[in-house]
């Protein structure tokens, strides 16, 4: 029992002593070249249309801040979304890209990938609100010519 005892303890000796130790300056380094950032809110910028209507597509544009983010380097400029329940892969060029949306019946525009979350309730004009205003303008126009 004394022998297997005294060759455990030889054994256990040996490995401390000649076991390599790990500096920790290897450990703590990191290339930040490789260091993949996550999309974040400050990271794109969404440009809505001043005017958008009912029943007719409303063109969104997408911007990231930094055109050179490891995310569109790593992708190759795809990036998939998450657009009102939809998912949507957009390519972005030059650090830009655009999707078509119509707002019919739901008013609501939402956007996520990764950390990135946009939430919008549009207001959208129906069709009939820009027309009679024209309309009014015309037999404005047609009552003052009547007149001459």
């Amino acid at each position: 029992m004394k022998k297997v005892l005294f060759a455990i303890f030889f054994i256990c000796t040996f490995f401390t002593t000649f076991a390599k130790e790990i500096p920790s300056e290897e450990i703590e380094t990191v290339d930040n070249s490789i260091v993949i950032d996550r999309i974040e809110n400050t990271d794109i910028e969404v440009t809505l249309p001043s005017m958008i209507f009912t029943f007719k597509e409303a063109e969104i544009k997408l911007r990231f801040v930094n055109p050179n983010h490891t995310k569109l380097l790593l992708n190759k400029g795809k990036i998939s979304f998450i657009i009102n329940g939809e998912d949507k892969i957009l390519e972005f060029v030059d650090g830009q890209a655009s999707f078509i949306q119509k707002f019919d019946s739901n008013k609501n525009l939402s956007i996520y990938t990764e950390d990135f979350s946009f939430n919008n309730t549009v207001t959208a004009y129906p069709l009939w609100a820009f027309f009679i205003p024209l309309g009014f303008i015309v037999l404005w126009i047609i009552k003052r010519l009547m007149k001459k």
